[in-house]
């Protein structure tokens, strides 16, 4: 184990030269066909005066094309945001966590159609069996951990342990409807699906997701943030408004991961984008990962294991968002034109989902149909 010491020296070296980085346009070789203006002005209102923002990362064929921070990582030191620039995603990590859980799958530690009781027996027996495979999308019936908390007045800020969330979840008496039947988002799968697959594997799923994921691809900035006294280096901290008085820090203590707790740079999602436009993390993975998931009545649903099918402008896109305390994320792929778009915001108010698709609207512009 890295001594603290260590760790203070490391982070302290990368700070720095997050700090003296610019936060100037970062383009690589391959070529950019679209108006970087264009793309600069979708953003124009975070850098008028010092204020949290965004990082903007445009990523075309496993390059980034585009990539620039708006904004400040750290408003008491005058951090600006970077590239590299280390933010929590919120619910963009489930795509992480279902790669996670499908790798899993994949090495024979279990099945997508074990029921979650199998791996967690604390859980109560709802008369029919709920899969992994519902959790990963959706269809569980489970009550979601965070009204849950909040009924108890608990807030996100606030601090709770993965004990006591299983403790409130084991006490749920029923579902909201018999697995497989219906779609409601829920975080309480997520979350339960990392116990499930630390008990599978022998070890903690940060480290599973280490070995499996993060470091096959070179993802250096990218963690589960299982423990808040953890130190990160690079990391952008959170922010919410306060109107005119301008803004407040907004982080948490909670220690939950699968739903959420995902802390990563637009430098490595370059990676992970890549590597599921091109399948090339597992072979057969990505497609895995794009089964959407079907009802019992035969329905299938846009969810697929952490990701959402959509379309716009007649494009098909795969992507999810991300929002949690001061954090705000979204990832939006265009598969048919090879072609990312990852927004990744340090302030509650960010909306990165509306920015990535204004910035696909000028990357994307002699392919989208009318809007």
């Amino acid at each position: 184990m890295m001594m603290m010491s260590q760790v203070t020296r490391i982070g302290f070296v990368l700070i720095v030269g997050a700090a003296a980085s610019s936060t100037r346009p970062v383009a690589t070789s391959a070529q950019t066909d679209f108006d970087r203006a264009a793309v600069d002005a979708v953003f124009s209102d975070l850098t008028e005066f010092p204020a949290p923002g965004c990082a903007l990362g445009v990523v075309r064929d496993g390059a980034l094309v585009y990539g620039r921070g708006y904004g400040m990582a750290n408003l008491e030191h005058g951090i600006p945001i970077t590239t590299e620039s280390v933010f929590r995603i919120g619910s963009v990590s489930k795509q992480f966590t279902g790669a996670v859980v499908a790798i899993a799958a994949m090495e024979g530690h279990l099945s997508l159609e074990d029921p979650l009781r199998k791996w967690i027996p604390e859980l109560p027996d709802y008369g029919q069996p709920l899969t992994i495979r519902h959790a990963l999308n959706h269809t569980s019936g489970l009550r979601d951990y965070l009204t849950l908390m909040r009924l108890r007045g608990l807030r996100g800020d606030d601090f709770y342990t993965g004990e006591e969330l299983i403790a409130v979840q084991v006490r749920q008496e029923e579902l909201n409807f018999p697995p497989g039947s219906e779609y409601l988002y829920s975080n309480s799968g997520y979350f339960l699906l990392t116990e499930a697959v630390a008990r599978a594997v022998g070890k903690p799923f940060r480290e599973y997701a280490e070995e499996t994921v993060f470091g096959p691809l070179d993802m250096i900035h990218s963690h589960f943030h299982d423990n808040h006294d953890h130190i990160v280096p690079l990391r952008a901290d959170g922010y919410a408004p306060l109107g005119e008085d301008g803004f407040r820090t907004s982080m948490t203590t909670l220690d939950m991961i699968g739903d959420g707790g995902v802390y990563t740079s637009i430098d490595d999602m370059v990676h992970w984008v890549h590597a599921l436009s091109t399948d090339g993390l597992r072979p057969g993975l990505s497609a895995m990962l794009e089964t959407r998931g079907v009802l019992t009545s035969g329905e299938q649903i846009d969810y697929a294991l952490g990701q959402r099918h959509s379309e716009y402008r007649g494009l098909a896109t795969v992507g999810h968002g991300g929002s949690f305390v001061g954090f705000r994320a979204d990832v939006l792929r265009f598969p048919s034109e090879r072609t990312s778009i990852v927004t990744l915001c340090n302030r509650a108010d960010g909306n990165p989902s509306a920015r990535s698709l204004a910035v696909a609207d000028v990357v994307l512009a002699d392919r989208l149909g009318p809007s």
